[in-house]
């Protein structure tokens, strides 16, 4: 898929628009990162630990395309959804909620 969105996307597609808007900058920036020592080691380390190997460009570029709405959504539900929540505030907290205004909203139905 280009990087180009063509045509309209459907009305229930805002976790789809979400995914393919996002996979532009990341395929633009994977080059640009190894182009420095550092870059290709972290990479290659980074790809040694997720993987257990190293990752082509192709098979990376694909698993990017392979994420869609129902993989944003699945990984949501998963760390989001029902979880506790860390806050930090720095400056006057006054009208900071408390923690309870927070935990309450990470489990609204949304789907």
């Amino acid at each position: 898929m280009p990087c180009q969105s063509k045509g309209r996307i459907g009305r229930s597609s805002l976790l789809l628009l979400f995914a393919v808007s996002r996979r532009c900058p990341v395929k633009k920036t994977a080059p640009e990162h190894t182009r420095r020592l550092a870059g290709a080691a972290e990479e290659l380390g980074r790809h040694q630990l997720a993987y257990g190997r190293r990752v082509s460009k192709a098979e990376l570029f694909a698993r990017i395309d392979a994420v869609d709405a129902d993989t944003v959504k699945a990984v949501a539900e998963r760390f989001l959804y029902d979880k506790d929540v860390a806050i930090a505030a720095y400056g006057p907290t006054q009208g900071l909620p408390d923690y309870n205004w927070f935990r309450r909203r990470t489990f609204w139905l949304r789907y």
